[in-house]
């Protein structure tokens, strides 16, 4: 069987084991790309075809693979993620332009592996230059020799030194002006309906003439995305404005348009910015960042509005009171939930614009430190409300009484709960006060008491008491709503001026309304026993003796006939 010759495979990636490997490679691969989409390029534009063929598009994304290649051996550790993929094609295409305009070392002077492992220091330095190559000490690529970041920060400043000199030898000649200038971006992106030739092979002075780095062309797109981002944005807002203004029940859920169209809008705008218009330098580096950040605000804003909107929701679903402790403790579980999820995904962007992650979670727990010791009281009460929401000593509508105070349960918030007294006025109590004071919640009593003393003359005959006292026990037990076997009625006590019979019983009902209407019924019975049984109700009244002082009597007789006596 004849032997067939083996194909690279397009996953071989660059051998980094050394600066002579690393070096080699990094040429190598960039050659092939070069000579791929360069050539492809160059052919394209000698024939007479409006449009690249699908076998070309093949072979483009072949060359854009060895230059991705090429790209990993550029220690980017302190690039912004935001910013790598543009920053990486810019700066291997750079280093690839400095490299073909200096005089390289002989290949054998180039240290290798095995010299690498002898020498004390892991780096080695371009001859007459300042490009470095670092073995990477920690990390996934540990051991690999990478350019340095150092290296890869300067890259720039190195290019603008030698690009007037001449190239040396099979260089890539002008390919740092073609992906600078030229729209091959969009061409590449738009090759199916706009013939590449029109927009590749654009007369220079059009291509060539700049504003802060970026030729005219590429400001007029970027004006136009940026436009369209906006409109549509705009548009989201208001048709967002005018249906929570027509649906109540769903405004929130309409108002998490909002932030979602933001959400979607910056990351499209950014790869178009990236990709296809392929914006550079400090313009790329402001856009970039900035559409970066406002994502991330925006998805921390719709993470918020959806926590509120996903709360409100259940509160409804499950029918439950506005003020009522369920609501709240949905509330307050979705709303904690919203914060966790909201600070890391402040904090993932922050890393991916450039901010160091553990910067951003010290401050705020600096922040947060400094906030729990200026509002210790505010930290105090939520806390006690938290606990009212997961014991439940009481709900909204329930009967309590604390210390002097008894009325009914208005709501109950984060920091403090309203109480509405039995004369009507609403009383706020601190939740952390609240918690550690004893409550009693009428509402939970299976049965109410209800105590009297029913005050009789002093008239009344012995008979007569009993026959009354009997008469009020047998009235209470045959009440269905009357607890059985705890009803008290007896003669308690000989008063100064009654005989005071206690009537002490409890009868089960819903509410204090029924409590009060059931109190009245057994009270009218008991009346009505009374008139029976011909027993009177005293009523407050002392006897004044007078007889050994005959002046204050003459005198009180004197105003007796002066006011006589209606009858």
């Amino acid at each position: 069987m004849p032997a067939v010759a083996a194909e690279e495979s397009p996953l071989k990636p660059i051998n980094t084991s050394s600066p002579r490997t690393t070096l080699l490679g990094f040429i190598e691969f960039m050659n092939k790309g070069y000579g791929m989409g360069g050539g492809l390029i160059q052919s394209y534009l000698d024939s007479s075809r409006l449009y690249l063929t699908p076998e070309e598009m093949v072979t483009m994304r072949g060359s854009f693979h060895y230059q991705e290649a090429a790209q990993r051996v550029l220690d980017l550790s302190e690039v912004p993620p935001a910013m790598v993929n543009e920053s990486a094609r810019r700066l291997a295409i750079q280093l690839k332009e400095v490299l073909d305009r200096i005089d390289l070392p002989p290949v054998n002077s180039i240290p290798d592996a095995e010299e690498m492992a002898k020498s004390e220091f892991k780096r080695w330095t371009l001859p007459n230059s300042e490009i470095r190559l670092r073995r990477v000490e920690t990390g996934p690529r540990a051991g690999e020799y990478l350019f340095s970041a150092e290296t890869v920060k300067r890259l720039p400043e190195f290019y603008d030194k030698v690009k007037d000199l001449p190239y040396k030898p099979d260089a890539s000649i002008g390919w740092n002006d073609f992906s600078s200038y030229s729209p091959v971006g969009v061409a590449i992106a738009l090759y199916r309906i706009v013939p590449s030739r029109w927009l590749i092979d654009a007369p220079r002075y059009r291509v060539r003439t700049t504003f802060l780095g970026q030729p005219l062309w590429r400001w007029g797109g970027i004006v136009a995305v940026l436009g369209s981002g906006f409109a549509v944005v705009f548009l989201c807002f208001r048709l967002s404005r005018y249906g929570a203004r027509r649906m109540i029940s769903a405004q929130q859920w309409l108002t998490l348009l909002r932030p979602i169209s933001v959400v979607a809008v910056t990351p499209v705008v950014a790869f178009i910015l990236a990709e296809i218009l392929r914006v550079s330098g400090i313009v790329y580096q402001v856009l970039i960042l900035s559409l970066w950040t406002l994502f991330y605000l925006a998805f921390t804003w719709a993470v918020w509005v959806a926590g509120g909107a996903v709360a409100e929701s259940l509160s409804n679903m499950e029918k439950l009171q506005v003020g009522s402790i369920d609501s709240q403790l949905i509330r307050l579980v979705m709303r904690l939930l919203t914060v966790v999820v909201a600070i890391c995904i402040l904090v993932a962007g922050a890393d991916r614009v450039g901010l160091p992650a553990y910067s951003v979670l010290a401050g705020l727990g600096v922040g947060g430190l400094a906030v729990a010791l200026a509002a210790q009281q505010t930290l105090a009460n939520l806390l006690g409300s938290l606990i009212i929401m997961f014991e439940k000593p009481f709900a909204v509508g329930d009967s309590i009484k604390l210390k002097d105070l008894e009325g009914t349960v208005e709501s109950v918030g984060f920091r403090s709960t309203r109480i509405r007294t039995l004369h009507n006025s609403l009383v706020t109590i601190p939740s952390s006060q609240l918690v550690n004071s004893t409550v009693d919640n009428l509402e939970r009593r299976e049965y109410r008491q209800i105590k009297a003393v029913l005050s009789l003359t002093y008239d009344t005959t012995s008979g007569k008491i009993e026959v009354f006292v009997e008469g009020i026990r047998h009235l209470l037990e045959a009440y269905p709503s009357t607890r059985k076997g705890n009803i008290e009625v007896v003669l308690h006590n000989l008063g100064q001026y009654s005989l005071d019979v206690l009537l002490n019983f409890f009868v089960k009902v819903p509410d204090r309304e029924a409590e009060l209407v059931e109190r009245q019924r057994i009270l009218l019975d008991i009346l009505r026993l009374a008139e029976t049984t011909g027993v009177q109700f005293a009523f407050p009244t002392q006897t004044l003796h007078i007889e050994s002082f005959p002046e204050q009597k003459a005198a009180i007789t004197a105003l007796s006939d002066a006011f006589p006596k209606n009858n």
